[in-house]
């Protein structure tokens, strides 16, 4: 069995690998590059592969560098089926329609070339198998099974068998434990290799029973200088567990002071409503609240702004105010237009609950850098520019050495890939010291043999 490494390799987006037994050739991902121009560029090279050559994909979960390059997949020829959990679908759909848009939208502006159209997201559509956890699936000599990985709805990392061969698993992203809403990472079963993420892998988060502090801290702090908060956020996940907790601190005695809400993201709005569609993917608490009547997502001062015009309306709306928009590492969407009012006033907070990759906007304010183009305007940032780290979605380097630990039976062989080369060397070095096995950074088209 091959494995080659056509995305994520020592780098964090745009995850993609083969596996190839000489059979059937199946991509684990097929995520879009994110970050810089050239990582724009490197979105409409052709894949290292060809995709009419390609048997099936399987999509661990809905972030945009995971699944965004399907629908070039497809227009490049591949007509193969794609698995995925049920949240996972429903999830990508949206995902792919909102990242087509957006690039429509560049198009018009900027005469910035689309990589795909919204034809080719429609026949993505039509590939779909969905696959519950732990089902296994069947594909000539090779078989696989999805587990929950505990990232997002639906995020699953995958566990390849070859008959009478190796066994290997990709974690695709692993949690950030606990979460507040969903069920925790689940037990790697015995294998003999593992492709492991290591977005965090030299990198501790905070304790989770911070955050909550700080993130109150930040909106006292806001409405005490009658300022407003601007939070980048993920659509999908990130957002709805910031509601979540919003939500608990209304309700709490002694609770928040009364401030205005504005979650100005059409993607993350959809996305919620998906997220009260699957109540059985979450863990034991969130259900509590589910079945005491409560909407997780819902709560007085909150205010949805799906349309162009009621997003253009906030910046009417008094101060103080929490602003939470997309895109989470501030390199589309309509942060950039929030952001562009707000980073040169001294009473804005701008709150980093999210990995920044390297060539963001938002990479490039979590460094601390005083000007910064936005929208084509160059603006002097005044703001406050703070970060929480426990709201990661991902693992930190000690939850991913405790999930390895603890699987059935150690693997034999470890590949660090979707991690910036010192986070993914890091998390090899403690791998190879702590557990005793061989850890390696795979490069870019990497072949390994299994």
């Amino acid at each position: 069995m091959n494995i080659s490494f056509h995305g994520a390799a020592r780098e964090v987006t745009g995850s993609c690998t083969l596996v190839d037994d000489g059979k059937m050739r199946i991509l684990v991902d097929c995520g879009m590059f994110q970050g810089s121009a050239f990582a724009d560029a490197k979105n409409f090279r052709d894949f290292g592969f060809d995709p009419k050559t390609i048997d099936a994909v399987i999509v661990t979960h809905a972030h945009l560098d995971h699944c965004g390059r399907l629908p070039k997949l497809v227009k490049d020829g591949f007509r193969g089926k794609i698995y995925a959990t049920p949240p996972t679908v429903q999830l990508i759909k949206l995902v792919l329609e909102d990242a087509e848009a957006v690039m429509e939208d560049d198009y018009r502006r900027e005469m910035r070339p689309k990589l795909y159209e919204r034809e080719d997201v429609e026949k993505v559509m039509t590939l779909f198998v969905v696959v519950d956890y732990s089902r296994k699936i069947k594909l000539d000599g090779l078989s696989f099974r999805f587990r929950d990985a505990g990232h997002i709805l639906g995020s699953a990392f995958v566990e390849i068998e070859e008959a009478d061969g190796p066994r290997i698993a990709f974690s695709g992203d692993l949690g950030n434990v606990p979460d507040p809403i969903l069920k925790p990472t689940a037990q790697l079963a015995e294998q003999d290799a593992l492709v492991i993420e290591s977005t965090y892998g030299n990198r501790l988060h905070e304790q989770m029973d911070t955050r909550s502090s700080e993130l109150r801290a930040c909106i006292e702090k806001t409405i005490k200088q009658n300022g407003v908060l601007i939070i980048p956020a993920f659509a999908i996940e990130r957002t709805q567990e910031l509601l979540f907790e919003l939500h608990q601190m209304r309700e709490a005695s002694g609770g928040m002071k009364p401030i205005d809400i504005y979650l100005d993201s059409p993607l993350a709005i959809s996305a919620s409503e998906v997220m009260r569609s699957f109540p059985e993917y979450y863990n034991v608490d969130a259900l509590k609240h589910v079945s005491a009547g409560d909407d997780l997502f819902e709560f007085d001062g909150l205010h949805k702004t799906k349309s162009r015009d009621e997003s253009k309306q906030i910046n009417e709306a008094p101060r103080p105010k929490i602003i939470i928009a997309g895109s989470g590492m501030m390199n589309g969407g309509r942060i950039r237009h929030h952001l562009v009012r707000y980073l040169s006033d001294k009473r804005s907070t701008v709150l980093i609950i999210g990995y920044q990759a390297h060539g963001t906007l938002g990479r490039r304010l979590y460094t601390g850098e005083r000007r910064v183009d936005v929208l084509g305007e160059r603006i002097d940032v005044k703001a406050n520019v703070v970060s929480i780290g426990a709201y990661s979605a991902h693992a930190d380097q000690r939850q991913l050495l405790n999930w390895i630990e603890a699987a059935a039976k150690l693997p034999t062989q470890i590949y660090c890939n979707h991690g910036e080369e010192n986070a993914s060397a890091a998390l090899a070095t403690r791998i190879t010291e702590q557990l005793n096995i061989q850890a390696d950074v795979p490069r870019f088209e990497q072949i390994i043999t299994l």
